[in-house]
């Protein structure tokens, strides 16, 4: 039998007589939606004499924020613990004017004050994932020069536990015993400001929207706190950058409502913010059937997310030098939100 016949037989190609070289890299995927489908990737492809292998890997990507410049989030504090409970105090003591007495009276039994304590608390998760290759794994990848697979994999590792967080900061736990930033229950929920996706409301329809914001929102919070932070969904969120009105093309409505509310609230710091998790089509799956922009105070006496233990990898290891193994372990809670009614809620009724 001949070399090409038995080449073909064994599913081989030959390059001079020779079995093509195999390469790793060729198969990745593009980004979190999956363009390229993950089931084809592989160590062995087909080239030709005119094929050029790129050195670069092209990563896959992922919708990636910085949710601590959203939520108060703490590191490191009750490392271990299964629990994370927050302490209330509040006073009792009735109208200040029963403290009114009679000088002329008797003034022996005074009206008393007093303080009382409660509390709320929220689960802690504990987290441990693992990852593994082997030494043939390796020498492929060196083989081909360029791609680093233990790197890839402890990458990969490295990401679950950021977007796992990430989410949660947001959404809470699927299995309910941890809420997010947008779905805390007895946070309440106004139906009445957004009938329609900001960005396409009319200069009235806007005016109206912007004037009615501070008021719902110090309503609910019984006249005692203005907010700091507007969460936007970003499909919303990403075009504001048209003019306010066809009056003033020159003021956008973002910068409109920014200027507004900075104004408004006495808070130069004031910060409005996109969010893709706030769009409903991505929030759908934990009950928020509708967009959802949060209008809140971003301060850790309001709200705070704890990462008792962060992502700590351990040393990877082996019991018979070909397989390899790498353990990684971290703790997370959800966002436990202290002031309720400095939180508000506002759902879009209408596309």
């Amino acid at each position: 039998m001949n070399r090409d016949r038995q080449a073909k037989l064994l599913g081989k190609r030959l390059f001079n007589g020779l079995p093509l070289p195999q390469f790793i890299g060729g198969r990745r995927l593009l980004n979190a939606n999956g363009d390229i489908d993950a089931s084809s990737s592989g160590y062995e492809y087909l080239i030709t004499t005119l094929s050029y292998i790129r050195s670069k890997i092209v990563e896959q990507k992922f919708y990636e924020i910085a949710f601590g410049d959203y939520i108060p989030v703490d590191v490191g504090e009750g490392a271990w613990m299964e629990e994370i409970v927050q302490n209330l105090t509040f006073n009792t003591g009735g109208s200040f004017y029963s403290g009114d007495v009679d000088i002329q009276a008797e003034t022996g039994r005074l009206a008393m004050v007093g303080a009382g304590l409660g509390k709320i608390s929220m689960d802690v998760k504990t987290w441990a994932k693992g990852t593994g290759w082997t030494i043939m794994e390796i020498s492929k990848a060196a083989a081909a020069n360029n791609w680093d697979v233990v790197e890839s994999k402890l990458r990969s590792l490295k990401k679950n536990w950021d977007l796992g967080v990430q989410e949660t900061a947001f959404l809470g736990h699927p299995d309910g015993t941890l809420t997010g930033l947008l779905n805390t229950s007895e946070v309440t929920i106004n139906t009445s400001l957004i009938t329609v996706t900001i960005a396409a409301m009319s200069a009235a329809q806007f005016t109206t929207f912007v004037a009615g914001l501070l008021p719902a929102y110090f309503t609910n919070s019984n006249s005692t706190s203005l907010p700091d932070t507007l969460i936007i969904p970003n499909d919303s969120y990403l075009g504001l950058g048209v003019p306010y009105s066809t009056t003033f093309p020159n003021i956008s409505k973002l910068q409109y409502m920014l200027d507004f509310l900075q104004r408004m609230t006495g808070n130069a710091n004031f910060r409005i913010l996109g969010l893709s998790y706030a769009q409903s089509a991505i929030n759908a799956s934990r009950s928020i059937t509708k967009n959802r922009h949060v209008l809140y105070r971003n301060n850790p006496d309001t709200m705070k997310m704890a990462i008792p233990v962060d992502f700590t990898m351990l040393e990877a290891d082996t019991s018979n030098k070909i397989n390899w193994q790498q353990a990684a372990y971290g703790q997370y809670s959800g966002v436990l939100v202290n002031r309720k009614r400095e939180v508000l809620y506002l759902d879009q009724t209408a596309t």
